[in-house]
């Protein structure tokens, strides 16, 4: 009995999809494989990011390479990818420094064993990941591998710093009592500030923090605003160091006091870190702001706060001794996202200042 036409092209559909199927899921299997290694990928380098930003941030914290590393491995313990832990090998975390010379560069990072600024970590491929399914019926696995390097950034950095009245009082004893407990016989204001002054202890600080910058990889760039019953840019921003060191020995020499203005200090400050002909475009841009005492500015601090914030400006803030006004200091801190540090002697004064240079930002730059 002959088959009818119907019965044949059943029958050949049958068998084209019977030779099309397995290459049709091989096909699928191909495709899923490779959207899987691509998401693993993925994953990797999210893993990989989160523990050399880890990494860099803790070596900018506390400028130890070991601490540096325990905090990568404790990221990679945490951050699975694949279902699979990595840890870290003698080679794969290379400490050095990144730099570069304009806006339009890409750092450039080389390997340094003194006073390194960047960390490149890699994922050297030792762990074999499988694959969801097997090709030709045979189990394949692969090794990716990823890296990245956290940097600590170029910066411009103004310091606004209080010379009011009572910075010429001591850290221990209550202004206004004039004269300050320290001060010679018959000094009046205009004189050399008097020893064991607040201001003393504030460029005493200011010198141990520039110390500090000298010894990292860049240049960073600093000025100086001080302020009473008005604001004086006494430094712009600058590479010289010494030269910032200097500004300050204007006041040293001859106090005259006043004031504390702390609202032009601040906008001051937030002036000379927009000057096109010395701030630099890639820098982060960082102010920190001192004061003793309680601010008695007609322009309100906490708005020039918020224009600060509105241009990418970081505001630390650093309150010294008993008479001066935390809250209001820690509002502006927060209001520009930085921290409020509070100090009520001169070796206090020091360690805000260490504690503010160990802040400085960092950032994936591969």
């Amino acid at each position: 009995m002959a088959l009818s036409s119907k019965s044949r092209r059943t029958g050949s559909v049958l068998v084209l999809m019977a030779v099309l199927l397995p290459v049709a899921l091989a096909v699928a299997a191909f495709c899923i494989n490779i959207v899987y290694m691509e998401l693993t990928r993925t994953q990797l380098q999210v893993t990989t990011d989160v523990a050399t930003r880890a990494a860099g941030r803790t070596l900018a914290v506390t400028r130890d390479k070991q601490k540096a590393k325990d905090a990568a491995d404790r990221m990679l313990s945490l951050n699975l990818s694949s279902n699979s832990r990595f840890k870290l090998g003698s080679k794969d975390f290379v400490f050095g420094a990144s730099t570069r010379g304009s806006e339009i560069q890409r750092y450039r990072f080389q390997q340094a064993a003194t006073q390194p600024n960047a960390i490149q970590f890699e994922t050297s491929g030792k762990v074999e990941l499988p694959m969801l399914f097997p090709t030709m019926g045979v189990p394949i696995s692969y090794r990716p591998i990823k890296s990245a390097i956290s940097t600590q950034t170029e910066v411009d950095i103004v310091l606004v710093v209080d010379r009011s009245s009572s910075m010429a009082f001591s850290s221990s004893e209550t202004s206004g009592l004039y004269p300050p407990s320290s001060a010679p016989p018959g000094w009046f204001w205009g004189m050399p500030v008097p020893p064991n002054s607040r201001w003393l202890d504030a460029v005493n600080s200011i010198s141990g923090f520039l110390t500090y910058l000298e010894s990292t990889v860049h240049q960073e760039r600093v000025g100086v605003v001080t302020y009473s019953d008005l604001a004086l840019l006494n430094c712009p921003l600058t590479e010289s160091y010494e030269q910032v060191r200097l500004s300050t020995q204007l006041h040293t020499f001859s106090f005259w006091g006043g004031s504390t203005n702390l609202g032009v200090g601040i906008l001051t400050g937030v002036l000379a870190l927009s000057d096109k002909a010395r701030a630099r475009p890639w820098a982060s841009r960082i102010m920190v702001v001192l004061t003793d005492g309680i601010g008695s500015s007609i322009v309100d601090p906490k708005l020039i706060a918020t224009l600060a914030a509105s241009q990418n400006i970081e505001i630390h803030t650093i309150t010294f001794s008993a008479e001066a006004d935390l809250t209001r200091m820690q509002e502006i801190a927060q209001a520009c996202g930085g921290k409020h540090y509070h100090a009520n002697s001169g070796a206090e004064l020091t360690k805000a200042f260490d504690a503010i240079s160990r802040t400085l930002p960092t950032l994936i730059t591969h």
